[in-house]
């Protein structure tokens, strides 16, 4: 079960990933698109004597700064997906150790209700055996009375037989 629930963090992490890296695909792309505009800008020669213009230097600023702009955007949403990324691994973290927690009190439970268990067996069996040696002893003794109760009628049966042969 655990193996399952972090295959199912991680797709969802990939998944996160994967949204994540549009955004930064669609910034990169507007980068190199400024990039592109800079280097058309800086092979622009547009002043009097076939050199670079005042302009032509002051759009190769504006270039330059675009890019700088979109940089720091995507470094922005870099460190807005590691955040995030970070966020995702400690509550992670978090629901792992929680349900580490949860076994370790059922873990703990159950080898309770084992010693229980181990206690009852103990003294079932105790009281098993206390009960099969009083059965023991009562057949024993309706054993012992059963064989004097044969001694005692024939031993009477004898004597009233004797009796009655001398009576006669």
């Amino acid at each position: 079960m655990l193996k399952s629930l972090t295959l199912f963090f991680a797709l969802l992490s990939c998944t996160n990933l994967l949204a994540q890296g549009t955004k930064l695909d669609e910034l990169t792309t507007e980068r190199q698109m400024l990039y592109s505009a800079y280097q058309d800008a800086e092979n622009k020669q547009s002043g009097l004597f076939g050199g670079r213009s005042k302009e032509d230097l002051q759009v190769t600023v504006d270039a330059v700064k675009a890019i700088l702009e979109k940089d720091n955007e995507i470094l922005q949403e870099l460190r807005n997906s590691n955040q995030q990324s970070k966020a995702e691994l400690t509550d992670k973290y978090n629901e792992l150790i929680r349900q580490n927690n949860e076994l370790m009190e059922k873990n703990r439970e159950i080898t309770e209700l084992a010693e229980r268990h181990k206690g009852w067996s103990k003294e079932n069996h105790d009281m098993l055996q206390s009960t099969e040696n009083q059965e023991s002893i009562l057949l024993l003794a309706l054993f012992c009375s059963t064989v004097l109760a044969i001694y005692y009628i024939f031993k009477f049966y004898g004597l009233k037989k004797k009796r009655n042969l001398e009576n006669m």
